[in-house]
């Protein structure tokens, strides 16, 4: 009789050790779901700056040649600032001639004063002043809003000073950032991105309620996401776009429900 109440007592006593194992493990497992999971949305995050400095890189390359060219324009010169002829195509028309070829949504040439001489996205506002663009760094790139034949649109622009004939002036250009740009940011199929600037939200549809981003959380119309944010460098005024970077929640998993 003793050794049947030993077994069955031996038997109790590792079940109930496996139990308080299992226990212990299910409440690890949590836990490190979810810091693997946030590790992935940094790793993301990243990866879409990374992404955004190549574009700005791009930019700035083709920026310079596009000066160049200008510079050493002798009909741009000879027009502009020899006849002060603003109005001559050699002028007026040299941002439109290079703008798609070289990929932009917009591309200016302005005088020191920010007077636009030349654009090849909004042809019609040459001769007026482009002051918010002097808030961006010289070579550096900067998110504002832009007019595109009476339309307020986001971009992604630089500013660049050169000399042409002793005179300075100045080029700026960039690309619209739409959803096109957003989706392209995306590093893989678990990212979702969103663009948020104030109450416009770019890059996911019928959004009703988002509640702020808190400990890698958001909750957006009543479901919850892991969540990062990129705020951009602006240039304009007000708060500065972010970009918000969403990974579905971790699965809940629970070792008792598989025993």
């Amino acid at each position: 009789m003793k050794i049947v109440i030993n077994v069955i007592v031996g038997v109790v006593v590792a079940l109930l050790t496996a139990m308080v194992v299992l226990l212990w493990v299910n409440q690890k497992l949590s836990p490190l779901d979810r810091d693997y999971a946030v590790k992935e949305l940094i790793n993301a995050k990243a990866a879409i700056e990374k992404d955004i400095d190549d574009i700005s890189s791009n930019i700035l390359g083709q920026l310079k040649g596009f000066c160049s060219s200008v510079a050493n324009d002798r009909d741009f010169a000879m027009k502009l600032i020899v006849e002060k002829d603003y109005s001559a195509p050699e002028v007026a028309e040299i941002a439109a001639s290079y703008m798609k070829a070289m990929g932009f949504s917009f591309l200016e040439v302005t005088d020191a004063d920010f007077r636009i001489l030349s654009s090849g996205h909004f042809p019609a506002s040459a001769g007026n002043k482009s002051l918010q663009k002097s808030s961006l760094s010289d070579s550096s790139a900067g998110f504002m809003f832009d007019n595109i034949k009476g339309a307020d649109v986001l971009s992604l622009q630089i500013k660049i000073p050169f000399s042409c004939a002793g005179a300075l002036f100045y080029c700026v250009g960039g690309v619209v950032v739409d959803e096109n740009f957003i989706t392209s940011l995306i590093p893989h199929e678990n990212i979702q991105l969103i663009l948020k600037h104030g109450k416009e939200i770019v890059g996911m549809e019928d959004i009703e309620t988002m509640s702020e981003l808190k400990d890698n959380s958001i909750i957006i119309n009543d479901r919850s996401w892991l969540a990062e944010s990129l705020v951009l460098p602006w240039a304009g005024e007000a708060d500065a776009p972010e970009i918000i970077i969403l990974l579905e929640e971790p699965a809940d998993f629970n070792l008792l429900d598989v025993i």
